[in-house]
């Protein structure tokens, strides 16, 4: 089933702080209002981790990490034949000329997933990936 827009995200990934620092300064307020504390020394950081907010870097990363892992598990309908694995079931990581390049999906998608440990690489659905996702990375 096709869904229009709906992998826009993974795609659509800021490199620059720029364009989602707005966005990190509304979770940052809506911490601070769930939370009622308005105080200047107060540690939005450790409002997050109480609250069990993720940052919005992390659930990025973990989309990313998720599309690519449907996409090498031929879950979704996008072209895998670039991704080419090494011996110890990493993907060699794209030539970049360009820190857009470099920073566009694939090659930072990669980029995480070599980091991964191999039991959650080889996941068989999504679900279980996503739960080692969960367990492996440290999400307040």
């Amino acid at each position: 089933m096709y869904a229009p827009g709906r992998y826009c995200s993974n795609m659509w990934h800021p490199w620059q702080k720029h364009p989602t620092h707005r966005i990190e300064m509304v979770q940052m307020s809506a911490a601070r209002y769930v939370q009622n504390d308005y105080h200047y020394t107060s540690s939005v950081t450790n409002m997050l981790r109480e609250l069990k907010w993720s940052t919005l870097e992390q659930r990025r990363n973990q989309a990313s990490l998720t599309m690519l892992h449907k996409i090498h598990n031929k879950h979704v309908n996008v072209d895998h034949s670039h991704l080419t694995t090494t011996r110890n079931n990493k993907f060699l990581i794209p030539h970049s000329k360009t820190k857009h390049h470099m920073n566009s999906f694939f090659p930072r998608a990669i980029r995480l997933w070599n980091e991964l440990p191999t039991e959650i690489k080889h996941a068989p659905i999504v679900p279980a990936f996503a739960s080692g996702l969960n367990k492996f990375y440290v999400f307040y």
